[in-house]
């Protein structure tokens, strides 16, 4: 059955060659079209903007002041939430970073974790010493520093 099928040739002329296309005269076209869409946005845009009454332009103004309050007022609440923090966990409220407060808490903590210093090794008696600590080499330099010193 393989050998039934007739192999398929392309239509069309396979010679012909494809018109060219001068690319840059095209840039250039479309380049004009778009320069003079753009002046007719902006005459556009020009015009609804004269057109606004009174109330649009206050109501517009009202709005932005309204996102600018509200963004004062939310940076506010972050502020305290960001002293609150500090206050409780001991680190310093410019250290203290996150979108919500308990998120800076998480974050003091851990960074409280970090900054806490290591502990000291301990001894059994701090302060004291043994009266016989050191070598019977070092009984002749203490007799020096003693007499030196005038300690006891």
């Amino acid at each position: 059955m393989a050998d039934d099928a007739e192999p398929i040739e392309p239509q069309g002329d396979e010679g012909a060659e494809e018109p060219k296309t001068d690319w840059k005269a095209e840039a250039r076209k479309w380049e004009k079209r778009s320069k003079e869409n753009a002046d007719k946005a902006k005459a556009y845009d020009e015009l609804q903007e004269k057109s606004k009454t009174d109330l649009q332009k206050a109501q517009e103004q009202a709005a932005a002041y309204k996102k600018q309050v509200d963004d004062l007022n939310a940076k506010a609440e972050l502020d305290k939430a960001r002293a609150k923090v500090s206050q409780e966990t001991g680190v310093p409220a410019d250290l203290v970073v996150g979108a919500d407060e308990d998120e800076m808490r998480d974050f003091a903590k851990k960074i409280a974790e970090w900054h806490k210093p290591p502990s000291a090794p301990r001894t059994r008696k701090p302060g004291s010493f043994a009266a016989d600590a050191g070598s019977s080499a070092d009984a002749a330099k203490r007799e020096l520093a003693r007499q030196l010193f005038g300690s006891n």
